[in-house]
């Protein structure tokens, strides 16, 4: 229990440290003078996130963190700066705390398609922070650090700064809780990706038209980077955006008085990052409802939908190029007998099993479809006879000695293989490939029969 309270109470100090840098960060890279307001508040999404975790025990440590953070600037505008401080501190831990329960409560589902993102940012983003800038902005007029008519361009400032940072890091911090590793070929398209941006960005401070096609650009990346990857390249964005802003205050949106320039372009910002989520949000359950429709439900491998999509593309690849590929097929020996003898649902179990198994023991460019019932297809790209033999060989082994899943019976599994010929269409490669099948049973079960 204590080791565990220790564990607790250090998370807590780092979340406290966290917040702390990050506000420092902020004020020093993204305010803009002599007004000093911050057009990113990372923190806010840290807050969240930090709430989300480990409960009301963070909020005491946001407090510190905040107040410390704001402490120095609030120094020399009022004679009582510690309560001023004290209050503005107590605005930024209510925002994360109200945050957190308007999500749980209305916006409590995986960030994972579109119709999350309008009740996320009104509910986690623009009500919590309606509610601390105008606490922080009629603080700062009782402190005298702001006149009260500024206080109509302050509140949505503060709103922004806040909400960009909860959009730009919540999302990215539900997305890595559950994607995958990303591929070599996402890593490219994320660097090429993020690197054109930030030149296009670092070009349009010089070339002012340019910053509108910056969103045409991210949305083409969106299309073809992960969600938790596109959230990196839109924080490097926005960082920049901002940070090229408050050292050029004549840049791309200078307009009129200093807020007027700050609003149009932290909307700029807001509506960018708003599009480009809910892009690649679409994008991805999109993807996720393609990939609903080629997956067997029970097993979780391709069916029969997705194989004769394959089927075709490695056929066509063939006529035009020569490019050569194999096909097994196999089914699970005496499946009926299991099914009769321990009931469906150990079948079942035995399929989803088999499939798991077969999966990891074929090489990364094999793909495994099921398209019957205990029937099985493999396809293999790019692969001659013999080298599909010895892939099937390796299946057949590797089933029979580890499913293991009816105790003291053996499960096996029996195959037929053959590599594509000249004049092959779908039906007379997957006859042949069957016919080698139906010689394995004839000849013993568990058995790899193939021809050329």
């Amino acid at each position: 229990m204590l080791s565990l309270n220790l564990k607790t109470f250090y998370s807590l100090v780092f979340g406290s440290a966290l917040y702390y840098v990050i506000a420092l960060f902020g004020m020093s890279v993204f305010s803009f003078h002599p007004s000093n307001i911050t057009l990113l508040w990372l923190p806010f999404g840290i807050g969240v996130i930090f709430v989300h975790q480990v409960g009301l025990k963070a909020l005491p440590f946001i407090f510190i963190g905040s107040f410390f953070a704001n402490y120095p600037g609030m120094v020399n505008g009022s004679a009582v700066p510690a309560l001023h401080t004290a209050i503005s501190a107590f605005a930024d831990t209510l925002a994360p705390y109200l945050s957190t329960l308007l999500i749980k409560r209305y916006a409590n589902n995986p960030f994972d398609n579109v119709k999350i993102l309008f009740p996320f940012t009104l509910y986690g983003a623009l009500i919590p922070t309606f509610i601390s800038s105008s606490i922080i902005a009629l603080n700062l007029v009782g402190g005298g650090y702001i006149e009260f008519e500024d206080v109509y361009g302050f509140v949505p400032m503060l709103m922004f700064a806040d909400g960009l940072g909860l959009m730009l890091l919540y999302p990215l911090f539900e997305a890595l809780k559950t994607l995958s590793n990303p591929t070599l070929k996402e890593w490219k398209n994320t660097i090429f990706y993020l690197a054109a941006t930030l030149l296009l960005i670092w070009s349009s401070f010089y070339c002012h038209y340019l910053i509108f096609l910056l969103l045409p650009l991210l949305l083409t990346s969106a299309f073809q980077i992960r969600i938790h990857l596109m959230m990196g390249i839109l924080l490097a964005v926005v960082v920049e955006m901002i940070a090229l802003s408050a050292h050029d205050q004549n840049g791309i949106f200078h307009v009129g008085t200093q807020m007027e320039s700050l609003l149009m372009l932290i909307t700029y910002l807001i509506s960018l990052v708003f599009v480009v989520i809910g892009t690649s949000l679409h994008h991805a359950e999109l993807i996720t409802n393609i990939n609903l429709t080629n997956t067997d439900t029970l097993t979780k491998v391709k069916n029969v939908k997705a194989y004769k999509e394959r089927i075709d593309e490695l056929l066509s690849l063939f006529e035009r190029y020569k490019t050569p590929f194999s096909m097994m097929i196999f089914d699970i020996d005496d499946f009926k007998v299991i099914n009769d003898t321990h009931g469906h649902r150990t079948g079942d179990t035995v399929l989803v099993e088999l499939c798991s198994l077969i999966q990891n023991n074929i090489r990364l460019t094999d793909t495994l479809f099921r398209v019957g019932g205990e029937e099985f297809v493999i396809l293999c790209p790019n692969t001659t006879l013999n080298e599909a033999i010895d892939v099937a060989d390796k299946v057949k082994k590797v089933v029979e000695s580890e499913l293991c899943v009816i105790p003291n019976q053996r499960v096996t599994i029996s195959m037929g293989v053959s590599e594509v010929k000249r004049g092959d269409a779908e039906d007379v490669l997957y006859r042949r490939v069957d016919g080698l099948l139906y010689q394995s049973k004839q000849n013993g079960k568990n058995k790899v029969t193939f021809s050329q």
